[in-house]
Parts: structure tokens; sequence; C-alpha cells
């Protein structure tokens, strides 16, 4: 543990806690056993909701290595904290995201044991001396600074990864529904050297950037073009007071093009804030989607009354898969469900077989563009696999061509089988 993981404010004001406590409440919350715990968007919805449960009070809020969070708040928050932790930690477990420890501290009381158990006593001591030679982690702040200039600049087409929604309601002319924007975290941790995944300080601080980064990239450099497109946004940057401006800067007809994704997990953790994000971004002219859903969730997820234009499940096989894909559609649609992270043809077999017509992931690309022999004639399976990674990069070659007979399409989507 060194002292830019901590930071030298944090590390002042555990040193003031140990040697004079004082009147209050700590939460300390540890999410190193949660699945995704590393992921910025999900670290900060977690962050904001325990946050919410305070209200308006006065409060401290650390963000640790590991990952872990520390609240600090008056003596009377302490039932809000315990109550907000105990909520997290139990809607975490009923997802199936793992269990998150936590604990609640009488700061008055149990200074020592916070401190101790956030850094041992010795190393805390050792940490304010180096801290001392140098107050401000320049390096870090460098990063953010650069990250800032390229999510402002021109350059940020570089860091975006796009991914099309695809449409096989008709197997003989799979349709694109929309296309992804996403960045890509990889680019950003290779490009400026970014320890995103061991940074906790410098991982929120550039979350906080993307959404505002790709809203001015949609608005300076994709409505000249228009064309459907979806994108992340997390709901606090929805309901944040600027984001009518960021919103107002991409041109009324564009938006109605534009489906901003929201996670999952933040319906589970408020369905209310859920349902006011979806209808800030109606009000604006854009659709919503969910994604991120575990197929565990699909019979009973709750979207808190919010409208939805796709509900995006995540593949994951396994024996009960067809019949949650079938509760899926049952509720909300073959219109609507999406199959997401389709990255093999097993994916796309599950698809087919349960009726999903819209699907995304790389199987879904090799397969819209693969090309297609007569429909009898059905490969062996690791022809088959072969074609289906043959599929995207023979995609120009075949748009030149004359439309071919079905072939793979119809072998997955039932056409000819």
């Amino acid at each position: 543990m060194t002292e830019a993981s901590l930071g030298h404010t944090l590390l002042d004001r555990l040193a003031v806690l140990r040697d004079a406590p004082e009147p209050g409440a700590a939460l300390l919350a540890d999410f190193r056993g949660i699945e995704h715990g590393d992921d910025p968007r999900f670290a900060l919805t977690l962050d904001h909701y325990l946050e919410s449960w305070l209200g308006a009070s006065q409060r401290e809020v650390h963000r640790l290595p590991g990952p872990r969070l520390l609240i600090l708040a008056g003596p009377q928050d302490a039932a809000l904290l315990d109550g907000g932790a105990h909520a997290l930690a139990g809607v975490l477990r009923s997802h199936g995201f793992g269990a998150m420890r936590y604990t609640v501290y009488d700061v008055a009381t149990q200074a020592e044991k916070l401190v101790a158990d956030i850094v041992p006593p010795p190393v805390l001591d050792r940490l304010r001396i180096a801290a001392a030679a140098q107050r401000v982690p320049t390096a870090a702040l460098a990063q953010v600074l650069e990250v800032e200039r390229v999510l402002h600049g021109a350059d940020v087409e570089s860091l975006l990864r796009e991914q099309a929604l695809w449409s096989f309601a008709d197997p003989e002319e799979p349709r694109r529904v929309l296309t992804e924007l996403v960045v890509a975290l990889d680019e950003l941790e290779g490009r400026f050297d970014l320890p995103l995944r061991r940074d906790d300080w410098l991982r929120h601080e550039v979350a906080a950037r993307l959404d505002h980064g790709l809203l001015r990239h949609v608005a300076r450099d994709r409505w000249h073009a228009p064309q459907p497109y979806s994108f992340d946004l997390h709901t606090a940057t929805v309901l944040d007071a600027t984001f009518a401006d960021l919103a107002h800067a991409i041109p009324a007809a564009f938006r109605r093009q534009l489906t901003a994704e929201l996670a999952c997990w933040e319906v589970g953790l408020s369905p209310p804030r859920f349902a006011a994000a979806a209808q800030r971004l109606a009000d604006l002219g854009f659709a919503v989607a969910v994604d991120h859903v575990p197929l565990q969730a699909l019979p009973t997820l709750d979207l808190g009354g919010a409208e939805v234009a796709y509900v995006k499940a995540l593949w994951t096989p396994g024996a009960e898969t067809a019949g949650l894909l079938t509760a899926g559609l049952g509720r909300f649609g073959a219109e609507r469900l999406v199959l997401w992270r389709c990255d093999d043809a097993a994916a796309l077999e599950a698809a087919r077989a349960a009726g999903v017509m819209l699907v995304q992931g790389h199987a879904a690309d090799a397969a819209a563009h693969a090309p297609a022999g007569p429909a009898e004639a059905t490969p062996p399976a690791p022809e088959r696999r072969r074609a289906e990674v043959r599929g995207e990069a023979e995609a120009p070659a075949e748009e030149e061509a004359a439309a071919p007979k079905p072939g793979l399409i119809a072998r997955l989507f039932g056409r000819g089988a």
C-alpha cells in the first residue's frame, strides 16, 4: 500500500481521528468480493447508492484501494449508514454479485479500530512522513487532465469501439437495428498508462468524465451522418443539473435516434432513481435500454415503472438458459429482449431455439455477414465455426456480389432447417 494509493488528505484525516477521536459514524464497505467491483460504472453506482441514504447530511467520502469505500458522517447518521449497507449487501447477494462486507463504527469510541482496519498504525506513520514530501499526486492528476483533454478534443474517436445490434426477424435479411458506441477502457489504460484497475481514485475520476466525453463526441462528430446509436450512461449523469445542456447540444431530430443504456444494477439499487433517469431521458428525446441484465433476473426484473426500448440480457450458458429466455420473451416481447455478448455459435443457437430475434456480439456479427451456401448443405461443426470467424472479414466482397442463397443464417435462425 502506497501513499499515492491512499492520498495525503485521507492519511492526515486518519491520523487525526486516531490521535483525537471525535463524535461521528463511519462506514467501511469492502467490494473486493463483488463481481465487477473494478468496473468504473458499477463501482460509481455502488458509491452513489450508499451516499444517497444520507440525504442532505454532511459527509466525507474516501475511495480506497481494494476497492473499498469509507464514509464519515455525523453520529446521528449511524443507522442510515448501517441501513444503506445492509440493503446494498442484500441486493448484491440476491442478484448473484457476491458478498459485500462492511462495518459501521462509532468514531468516538472505535477510531483506533477504524484506522487499523484501513491501514496498520506503523504504516500510517511511515506514509504520513512520505506524504509530507509530496503533497499532491501530480502524476495521477496529470493523467486525469490528459484524459479530459482527449475527451474534450477530436481524438475520442480512436477510443471508441462499435458493435451492432442485429435483428434476425427475417433470416434472409439480417437488419442492423443500431450501433453501440463504447469507450474502450483497455485503450485508455494503454494509451495513457492508466492503472484504472489498481488506482481507485483515478478510476472514479476518469469514469466521471466518460459520459460527458461521449455525449460531446456524439453532438460534435456523429450528427453529420445520423443513424441509430446507443451508449452507456450513468443515472448520476442523467440526473445531474448539467445533463440538459449536454443533451441540447445534440440536435433534437438526432436525439430521437439515440438510445441511452442504463445498467441493470441501478434498477435493483433504486427503482425510483432509475425511473426518474429514464423519464428525463425520454423527455429529452432519447430511448432507454437496460443492459447487463443477468439471465436469472429476467423473470423478476422490476424496472420501477420505466418504459424501456430494449432489455439486454447477458448470455450465459446453462441448463436453465432456455427457460429463462422464454420467461424474458413472455415479459418483454421479441421486439425488446436482446441476447447480449453472443460471442459463440452456442449463444445464437440458444437465441434461435427460444425465439429471440435481437442479438449482439461477435458471433452475431459473423452470422450477419457470413457467406451463405445452399440451405440443405449444412457443414459439420468445425467447418461452421471457421465460417463464423471468416464472416466479418469477407463481408465487403459479399456486399458487392449478388445475394447468395441462405446458409449459416438459415441454420441459426430456422429458415431451411
